[in-house]
């Protein structure tokens, strides 16, 4: 538990799911908030399904880069891959915990979970049925985190156990957008496959909810991100790296035709400039949460009351 004096506690935890998980599963996180103010999050496309279940508060979540579309509140909620990020936000007061999956563990647990949502969220007891809810339940009712994570790796061992698996020129085809970091021709995949280039959008939008095309935006964007992080810690243009990258290298480097081009891809899907989602992660360097949700993954930035500047 961390005393925060003016702005409240907050209490994480971490767990690695069992070895045979890891494929699937990437990892658990807990938390308990009891912040005095509200805390906005800015979460951008990653290549993983979310699970959050929340024992106490609710979420509200909102579309960062298209406005018009409605926010919806959920006290627990599942989350496919987005092509845009999410605008995450609470009271304040949040104790739950999230279980971040590969596209295929989603499938293996749950079927075609992710074709379903679509790249939307939903409320997780809907998607996922009264198992989930039961789960749920039995998690809140134990006494620490690590009892917790066990509970989780012995649901989640039974439910890979028996699941559907990905068929296999799906996974080839994903293998080689990760491979790539989201840069290998639409048309590659298609003759590596045999299938038409409509059959393999059907088959991604059912296994992962988007096409191929979508999938490897969003892949590029966490190698982007992750270049841009680095970039951005190693001091930038002044900073001690010699081997630093400044814009225009990262542009190239991540397979944009130049700096602007990054610069618009960036703002249409994650609502705001590079520059701008960067200062916001510097802001918030003292919080006493992480500042991504995901290991190993550039997924966030802590927001202040206006958000990002665009």
């Amino acid at each position: 538990m961390i005393d925060l004096s003016a702005q409240g506690t907050a209490e994480m935890a971490f767990g690695t799911p069992a070895a045979p998980l890891r494929p699937y599963v990437v990892d658990y996180r807990g938390y308990r908030l009891a912040l005095l103010r509200p805390r906005r999050r800015l979460e951008v496309p990653t290549d993983v399904v979310t699970i959050a279940l929340t024992f106490e508060g609710s979420m509200r979540l909102a579309d960062a880069v298209d406005p018009a579309r409605p926010a919806a509140s959920f006290e627990s909620v599942v989350a496919g891959l987005r092509r845009t990020a999410t605008i995450g936000e609470h009271a304040g007061l949040l104790h739950g915990l999230a279980v971040s999956l590969t596209p295929q563990g989603a499938y293996r647990a749950f079927g075609p979970l992710a074709g379903d949502l679509g790249g939307q969220w939903a409320e997780a007891g809907d998607v996922l049925g009264p198992r989930l809810r039961s789960l749920s339940d039995r998690l809140a009712e134990m006494p620490t985190w690590p009892a917790r994570f066990a509970l989780l790796d012995d649901w989640f061992t039974a439910r890979i156990a028996d699941g559907p698996a990905w068929e296999p020129s799906v996974a080839w085809a994903w293998h080689e957008l990760r491979r790539t970091h989201g840069l290998v021709p639409v048309g590659t995949l298609v003759e590596g496959t045999g299938w038409s280039r409509r059959r393999l959008e059907l088959r991604f939008r059912e296994h992962l909810g988007v096409a191929p095309k979508q999938a490897g935006t969003i892949i590029r964007l966490q190698h982007t991100l992750t270049a841009l992080t680095r970039h951005a810690a190693s001091g930038g243009p002044d900073g001690p790296d010699s081997e630093r990258l400044d814009g225009a290298r990262i542009a190239a480097l991540c397979g944009y035709y130049d700096q602007s081009h990054l610069d618009r891809t960036f703002r249409a899907m994650v609502g705001c400039s590079p520059r701008a989602f960067l200062a916001s992660r510097r802001a918030a360097a003292g919080l006493p949460e992480p500042t991504d949700r995901v290991a190993g993954r550039v997924t966030s930035a802590v927001l202040g009351p206006a958000g990002p500047n665009r």
